[in-house]
């Protein structure tokens, strides 16, 4: 599932847990270069899990907007937004 949100690509997987048969989500941020450069990424994920594949998807663009508006703690794009200026 993907989404473009202030600019950035936002792309969500969920995963299901073996253990429990629950579902937990990994959410990727990207950053195009201008002029056609290969984009840059960030891979985040969360602890938390869900009782369906569709939850955790719309949950994963959730987190990822979260992470982009810096509303999560410890988790940021400022790395992202040095390497893609560099």
């Amino acid at each position: 599932m993907g989404f473009i949100y202030r600019g950035y690509s936002l792309r969500s997987k969920s995963i299901q847990l073996v253990d429990s048969k629950r579902w937990t989500l990994q959410v990727t941020v990207s950053l195009h270069k201008d002029s056609g450069g290969e984009p840059r990424e960030e891979t985040f994920s969360s602890e938390n899990t869900f009782s369906s594949k569709e939850m955790a998807d719309t949950e994963g663009i959730i987190f990822a907007r979260k992470i982009i508006d810096g509303d999560i703690p410890g988790l940021s794009i400022d790395l992202l937004c040095k390497l893609s200026t560099a």
